[in-house]
Order: C-alpha cells, then structure tokens, then sequence
C-alpha cells in the first residue's frame, strides 16, 4: 500500500507543526536568558540611582547581587555588610556594578 497524497499532506503538516514547535522553544529558551540584558550599559545603570531593590546574596564591599525592577544586578557596598534579604537603595555606579547601601 502506498501512502496516498492526503497522508503525504497529513505528516507534512505535523511535521512543520513539530518543527515550529522546537525552533519556537529553542529560540525562547535561549533568547539571552542566560545571559545579561544587551542593553546594559552604564546610561540604564546611572538611571536606577535612588531606586530600591533587594539583595539577592550577601553584599560585600566587593561583590554581591541585588535585584533591581525584577532584574538582577552584580552590587557592592562602601561599607560593612548587607545580608541577604537585605532591602537596598542604590546610590552609584562602578561600570557595571551598582553601589548599594541599606534602605
């Protein structure tokens, strides 16, 4: 028996729909959620001065995370040491490095 055109359009179709379903997932899996942002740069660091966020880590005078508008940032402060779960405003920028201080 050989496959009729109807079937060979069939499995077609399904397999395209399959396709688009790993190409979609892929893509969105990898879209740079690995990875930070693109459009970090200082400019977008200067503009969360003043903002609060929270520690996500321990915050030390020289490394640290702090999520900031539902983002995480590397983060230091200029003194002591901000324990996770810490509320923090941020009051600088190193590069890319926020300068934080308990709120």
């Amino acid at each position: 028996m050989g496959m009729s055109a109807v079937d060979i359009a069939l499995w077609g179709i399904i397999a395209l729909m399959i396709g688009g379903l790993v190409i979609w997932f892929l893509f969105y899996a990898f879209s740079g959620q690995t990875e930070p942002p693109s459009n970090l740069t200082e400019q977008t660091l200067k503009r969360l001065v003043g903002s609060t966020g929270r520690a996500t880590s321990d915050v030390t005078e020289s490394t640290g995370t702090v999520i900031v508008n539902s983002e995480e940032f590397s983060a230091k402060t200029s003194k002591g040491l901000i324990q996770k779960g810490t509320q923090v405003r941020v009051v600088g920028t190193d590069g890319f490095t926020l300068l934080v201080e308990k709120a």
